[in-house]
């Protein structure tokens, strides 16, 4: 009996996700540096999307919200960098 495409799916992402976890476990510092490479990639993410947020707002209480955010951000991106 033939198995449908989602079956084939859900098992290429738990090979996937399996193949992930080796190659974590196996070069430690490679994963850190690869991890602090993503969390720098979102934290610029968000950054853009508060900007973009705060320029798109008119309710003083939500950008006063917003732009605390915003600092909390680049906050967090100098302690990466």
């Amino acid at each position: 009996m033939a198995r449908g495409w989602e079956s084939k799916s859900v098992e290429g992402q738990m090979e996937d996700s399996r193949k992930d976890k080796e190659s974590s476990q196996k070069g430690g510092h490679v994963s850190a540096k690869s991890r602090d490479s993503r969390e720098r990639e979102n934290l610029l993410l968000a950054k853009t999307r508060l900007i973009h947020d705060i320029e798109a707002t008119e309710n003083p209480r939500y950008r006063q919200f917003l732009q605390a955010s915003l600092a909390a951000v680049e906050e967090q991106l100098s302690q990466i960098s």
